[in-house]
């Protein structure tokens, strides 16, 4: 099988209809998402295609973009810049296999269960003590070929911690992705991907050598990372290889069915398709690539450094526990020329500028899709996937807007703690609650969650503002954000059968709060003298 000539992406088209295409179709105008059994294996085709089309078919410039972004390439031009890297996209066989170790590993007797590339199964240790309670053994024992790639992918590109010498991803593991959206909500897929494909005035890079394992290390042989081994750094490969690293040396065992085995009998348990081929176990050896240093900036991944210690390695942004919200979306979407921040913004966030820029404002992007895994060293605590709004601002506006976004933040975060505990000393006696160590990370996220709205509100009027918020809109946040605390309080504390004494005094503290406190009365202030001034 070979993910360039053969058909295996799923998608939806236009009329709602599901079809399986070969990459040389994705531009399609019929065709308008991709639709993967998961929401891991969704973002991780995203990237494979990102990085298929940015190696092979980067345009020139902005005006090459744009005039591909309104008349995509026909099929027979894809497929023509794809023959170039036919070779390195075989799933099977015996030449180099897609991220595949370029050695057999047939020397290596033991075998893994396919279920372990998937990032979520449960590990050696978990099954040994039976504690799989959640995330149960044995829900796939078999991938389709076209499967077992993609989920081969995504554990290379997300790769976390996975014991002695098994190496994390290049940019750390589960890091954050964020991709454009389209402004268009009836963009195709072509669109969709195209807008992460950065012009090469803008990502400048030499013409690559697709034969010697500079842009796909697995088409050579692995630099092995033992105590003997030496790491790699940014510098010592072609710049695409960036989208092809392949942390682990992993090479996967192919099944055929036998002649007495009806074809029918193999089912993609992800899919619970039929297929011709199964991968049910794979090879593993430990020491593979190493990378280290600094990977950013990233095409499609946020950084951060710290402004501190200019000579520490950034890292990547990562999911936390309580999934993507508007906290994260300052990191995701500033870059460290405003005010010294420290965050580094992926690359395609400034492309879309550019494109917006050169096109009068006539191309635009509103989403900005932003998912990873949630990753407690090697245990996968979850898969977050999120669309925010992106904004096309002056350059010149960025640092004021940073600001406004810093001050909500900050008072935010103090009308939390205060909810929190007055929430806490509610459900508890005094002595309790300060003896208590109990996780109230719910009520943190359900106030990110529902003042969402809240906050985007005001920040579309700051882009409006040059990054400045107007007295109206500001006392409309503030006076908003304090009714909406009431309501949670009350959710959680009065909606009870039984209402007490400390009840009542914890809901009068926390109004005194909101309407009290030093820093929150200044803001209220600050934007009504503003207001009856101007």
């Amino acid at each position: 099988m070979n993910l360039i000539t053969d058909s295996w992406i799923p998608v939806l088209n236009q009329d709602g209809n599901r079809a399986t295409i070969k990459p040389a179709q994705l531009a399609d105008p019929n065709v308008m998402e991709l639709d993967l059994p998961r929401l891991d294996f969704q973002g991780a085709a995203y990237q494979l295609l990102i990085g298929l089309l940015q190696t092979t078919f980067a345009p020139a410039d902005v005006d090459e973009w744009m005039d591909y972004y309104d008349n995509p390439p026909s099929e027979d031009d894809l497929q023509l810049a794809f023959d170039d890297v036919i070779h390195a996209f075989h799933v099977d066989g015996d030449d180099a296999r897609f991220m595949q170790d370029f050695d057999t590993l047939e020397h290596i007797s033991s075998t893994n269960s396919v279920a372990n590339l998937l990032i979520e199964a449960p590990g050696g240790n978990t099954l040994k003590l039976n504690k799989d309670f959640f995330i149960k053994r044995d829900l796939v024992e078999q991938l389709s070929l076209p499967m077992a790639a993609l989920a081969l992918f995504t554990l290379q590109i997300n790769a976390p911690s996975g014991g002695v010498g098994h190496r994390t991803g290049l940019r750390g593991g589960g890091p954050m992705t964020t991709l454009i959206r389209p402004d268009d909500t009836d963009s195709t897929l072509w669109q969709k991907l195209w807008w992460n494909v950065i012009n090469r005035e803008t990502l400048s890079y030499p013409d690559p050598d697709f034969s010697n394992g500079s842009v796909f290390p697995w088409l050579a042989e692995t630099r092995v990372s033992d105590k003997t081994g030496e790491p790699i750094y940014r510098d010592e490969v072609h710049p695409l290889h960036i989208y092809w690293a392949m942390p682990r040396r992993i090479r996967l065992i192919i099944d055929t069915p036998s002649d007495e085995q009806s074809a029918s009998d193999l089912i993609d348990d992800v899919t619970g398709e039929p297929c011709l081929q199964v991968v049910s176990q794979y090879r593993t050896q430990n020491y593979g690539h190493n990378y280290e240093g600094d990977w950013s900036p990233h095409p499609i991944t946020p950084y951060r450094n710290n402004p501190k210690k200019p000579d520490d390695t950034p890292f990547s942004i990562k999911a936390q526990p309580g999934g993507i919200n508007y906290k994260l979306w300052h990191m995701l979407t500033f870059t460290g020329k405003e005010g010294n921040s420290g965050f580094v913004r992926a690359k395609v966030l400034d492309h879309a500028n550019e494109i917006y820029a050169a096109s009068d404002g006539a191309i635009s992007a509103s989403g900005l899709w932003a998912f990873s895994y949630d990753m407690d060293n090697m245990k996968a605590r979850g898969f977050y996937s999120k669309e925010l709004p992106i904004y096309h601002i002056p350059s010149s506006q960025q640092i004021q807007l940073l600001e406004t976004v810093l001050k909500l933040h900050e008072l935010s975060d103090s009308i939390i703690k205060q909810l929190r505990n007055s929430i806490k000393y509610s459900w508890m006696s005094e002595r309790q609650a300060k003896d208590s160590k109990g996780d109230m990370s719910m009520i943190d996220n359900m106030f990110w969650q529902r003042s969402e709205p809240l906050f985007f509100s005001a920040v579309e009027d700051a882009v409006n503002n040059g990054g400045k918020l107007t007295p109206t809109a500001a006392i409309d946040w503030l006076s908003k954000i304090s009714k909406l605390t009431e309501r949670l309080y009350e959710e959680q504390v009065l909606s009870s059968a039984v209402v007490k004494q400390r009840h009542m005094e914890q809901l009068n503290n926390l109004r005194a709060f909101l309407y009290g406190n030093k820093q929150l009365a200044a803001f209220r202030n600050r934007y009504k003298s503003t207001k009856e001034n101007s």
